[in-house]
């Protein structure tokens, strides 16, 4: 097991354009329960956050009770979007290939999300990805992104070792997350927080084109250590 490497990804916002599915349903579930909804902005900051954690950070001042409103509010209103045939989510232009290109080249893959794993199921199925992926990890079993759960969980399920793990997302969660738990970090420039805070996160690299992530993965792990 010590010379296979271990490629976690990110779900929205790196390989899936859901920003605007996200704010909708959040907003929705915000005007449903009667508070005042959140800005496009705010929300799109907190993608990558597992839902409860998320609401917490967007409504700050609601309590406990209307947290829960909120939070069951949202998933009715995901439920139904992705149930809907004219979901409008999509994959970002590459990504299914280049999983695919990843998957051949004998990397382990996983998934790590603030997502639901229904959601994440969904995912699978949706783009043709079933079986694909080694280890998922979510809010389900893990702690909120940025504590590094689900790395860590991901590696004992995998048996891979740190310095042949890489992270790859778009937000500073994912890249703080990834340090937390002493592994490479990739930030996207497609996603949801700008390139200067996912340097600023300590990201090793930064990927500005999808088709880019493959070479870049390579000569992380090709160093055989983290620098």
């Amino acid at each position: 097991m010590a010379d296979l490497s271990l490629v976690l990804l990110d779900l929205d916002g790196t390989l899936v354009d859901s920003r605007q599915v996200i704010i909708n349903a959040m907003q929705m579930a915000a005007t449903e329960v009667g508070v005042s909804h959140p800005s496009e902005n705010a929300v799109s900051r907190i993608i990558g956050l597992s839902l409860d954690q998320a609401i917490v950070y967007l409504f700050p001042d609601s309590s406990a009770a209307v947290h829960a409103d909120i939070f069951a509010a949202y998933r009715a209103e995901a439920l139904r979007v992705r149930a809907d045939p004219a979901n409008p989510e999509a994959l970002f232009e590459g990504a299914f290939e280049v999983v695919r290109t990843l998957r051949k080249s004998g990397y382990l893959l996983g998934i790590a999300t603030g997502k639901a794993r229904p959601g994440v199921d969904h995912f699978c199925t949706r783009y043709n990805m079933a079986g694909w992926f080694d280890t998922i990890q979510t809010p389900d079993t893990n702690p909120s992104k940025p504590h590094p759960g689900m790395i860590q969980s991901a590696m004992a399920e995998t048996g891979v070792p740190t310095y042949r793990t890489v992270m790859v997302g778009d937000t500073v969660y994912d890249l703080e997350m990834a340090r937390n738990a002493g592994v490479f970090g990739i930030g996207v420039a497609w996603g949801n927080h700008q390139v200067y805070e996912l340097e600023r996160a300590g990201c090793h690299h930064i990927v500005e084109v999808l088709q880019d992530l493959p070479k870049v993965i390579a000569i992380l792990l090709g160093q055989g250590a983290k620098t």
